[in-house]
């Protein structure tokens, strides 16, 4: 029974010293970023997130309307109906109209100070 426990404080100990050791490196080498480039890339990643996420809102919803209707895709539907949701989901995205990606972009920013 002690032995799983200083096992257990040894992985504490060597998980503190690594996270702090991390963390002080990447803190460093964050102090040496170009705060545009880095809002600019965190914007985005933000819109990025925004078209996963509303293309999965998509797909489900085309899922749940074929399970109600019984009706089946064609051939062509199945193949590129990906592709086709993906479009969509960046033609929303680009529209502004769910807004998810600036409401990230700004609690990110103001957390990160960018």
């Amino acid at each position: 029974m002690s032995s799983i426990l200083d096992t257990s404080s040894l992985i504490n100990t060597y998980g503190q010293t690594i996270s702090s050791t991390n963390a002080s490196s990447l803190q460093s080498s964050l102090g040496n970023v170009d705060k545009a480039a880095t809002a600019d890339e965190l914007m985005s990643a933000c819109k990025s997130f925004e078209a996963y996420f509303v293309q999965k809102v998509i797909e489900q919803a085309k899922q749940s309307i074929l399970e109600n209707d019984e009706e089946e895709e064609g051939e062509y539907m199945k193949y590129f109906g990906d592709i086709m949701n993906e479009q969509y989901a960046n033609a929303i995205v680009d529209s502004g109209t769910v807004g998810l990606a600036q409401q990230l972009y700004d609690s990110m920013k103001s957390h990160y100070d960018l």
